[in-house]
């Protein structure tokens, strides 16, 4: 007698093929595109906000001593080409103009900044100079590159590049070009990987050479936390030998990465650039904690591993008859501060918008320590033109007008303009925002008071209120 196992009980599961799979999805889903090969490489992405840098021009040791003055993330490849990851530099230096600007100037001949590494590796060597390209602007210039120039850098079996050669393709803009699905059927998975390679798509992520020091600090927690308090003091045990490595090697930290492994199995990462390269530990403390007060992990924390981008010391020379000007720390915190006390959005650099509303702008987050104490000449008032001071928000205000121009304006706040009109010059009728949440519809004048004050005041037209919108200087 014998008993019945579980997989005598239980139907076999047949074996699915791609193809059925590829059938079974165009049945259910008959208006959508094909699928096939060409899925995943047109699913393969990039984040907008890693940046790359490849040098090249010089020998590999000149190369890598000027990468490790701005990031300890780089790759060498022989014989002449380094790959650095320069995403944390934005506040130190600037965009990526000023980075490639930076590089060129410590001594690399070749340099491209753009969001791709084999992409950056491609332009350096192609062309002179600088090269920046954002993303969406370079797969244009890989595209004018020669065929010739991916075949120096892919190692590897020569046959494909005979064979692209016979069907008459001479730049990687027509061989990206290709459809992915009868190139694989013809070159196969080496094929595949060549086009990714010509769209500027990373086989990989970048792996830092082992030879190049990183300032990295972890601890792993015994019981989790979920305040900022405790945390705090593992802060502050992270940072202590951080700011001690850094010291020894003479260098400051550009970015800070905080990575807080969660209980939920889940990581909060939070990279705080710095305006200029510091290591003062109790700083670098406050400026982790009041970006957390912003941005607080959804989760207790485990684990809390810190990493710091090096770079140059700062050497500063101060003046014996000018006022020293505050220290970068003093700044970066009272910046923080300021952000975690009104917002992020709403601490920083005012600019304007590109849009026809008069009071349109944005704040934007303040630049490097040394725009701030850059020693370019200020134009003066005069040389602008006139001021206009608004007030946000306008002041409301009662407004005489004889045979529709504005006479006599007169306001209840004490020290602020008013009295006779002398001269008034309008109106200009500006309208717009109707499909935002703050439409306007103004009727503007400039006008001059019999004390010599200049302003400008409104009229809205939807009710009828006049405002003293701003002064001019």
């Amino acid at each position: 007698m014998s008993v019945p196992s579980y997989d005598d009980l239980t139907p076999s599961i047949p074996d699915v093929s791609p193809g059925d799979v590829f059938a079974s999805v165009s049945r259910l889903l008959p208006d959508a595109a094909p699928v096939g090969l060409a899925a995943p490489l047109e699913r393969s992405g990039r984040s907008e906000t890693t940046l790359y840098a490849a040098l090249h021009g010089a020998a590999l040791d000149t190369l890598r001593g000027i990468a490790r003055d701005f990031s300890p993330r780089l790759e060498s490849y022989a014989p002449a080409d380094v790959v650095l990851d320069v995403s944390g530099l934005g506040r130190l230096l600037g965009d990526a103009h000023a980075i490639g600007a930076e590089l060129a100037r410590a001594g690399a001949p070749r340099v491209a900044v753009i969001p791709s590494q084999i992409g950056a590796r491609l332009l350096a060597r192609a062309r002179p100079g600088v090269t920046v390209a954002a993303s969406g602007e370079f797969e244009r210039l890989l595209g004018a590159l020669p065929l010739d120039l991916l075949r120096q850098l892919a190692a590897g079996d020569p046959q494909p590049f005979e064979v692209l050669q016979r069907w008459g393709l001479k730049t990687l803009g027509e061989f990206a070009a290709l459809p992915s699905t009868p190139l694989s059927t013809r070159l196969g998975p080496r094929g595949i990987a060549l086009q990714q390679l010509a769209r500027g798509i990373d086989p990989r992520p970048l792996v830092p050479d082992p030879g190049v020091p990183r300032f990295v600090e972890s601890m792993e927690l015994e019981w989790p936390i979920d305040a900022l308090e405790p945390l705090a003091f593992v802060l502050a045990r992270l940072l202590d030998p951080l700011s001690t490595a850094l010291e020894r090697a003479d260098r400051g930290a550009a970015a800070l990465h905080l990575h807080l492994r969660l209980t939920d199995r889940t990581t909060h990462t939070r990279v705080l650039q710095l305006p200029a390269a510091m290591r003062e530990a109790r700083v670098l403390r406050t400026l982790l904690l009041l970006d957390l007060e912003s941005h607080p992990p959804p989760a207790a924390i485990d684990v809390v591993t810190i990493e710091a981008d090096p770079a140059p010391a700062r050497i500063i020379q101060y003046s014996l008859l000018e006022r020293a000007l505050p220290s970068a720390e003093t700044l970066a915190t009272l910046n923080a501060r300021l952000a975690a006390l009104v917002g992020a959005g709403r601490c920083g650099t005012p600019a304007l918008l590109d849009t026809h509303r008069g009071d349109g702008f944005e704040m934007s987050s303040f630049g490097s320590v040394a725009a701030w104490s850059s020693s370019s000449p200020v134009a003066s008032p005069g040389a602008l033109g006139s001021i206009l001071r608004r007030f946000r928000p306008p002041v409301a205000v009662r407004v005489t007008v004889d045979r529709g121009r504005p006479v006599r304006m007169a306001i209840d706040r004490q020290g602020m303009p008013g009295g006779g009109v002398t001269q008034a010059a309008g109106p200009w009728r500006t309208s717009g925002g109707w499909w935002e949440a703050r439409p306007w519809n103004h009727d503007e004048w400039d006008v001059t008071f019999n004390d010599g004050a200049a302003c400008r005041i409104f009229r809205d037209r939807d009710t009828g209120v006049w405002f003293l919108e701003g002064i001019f200087d």
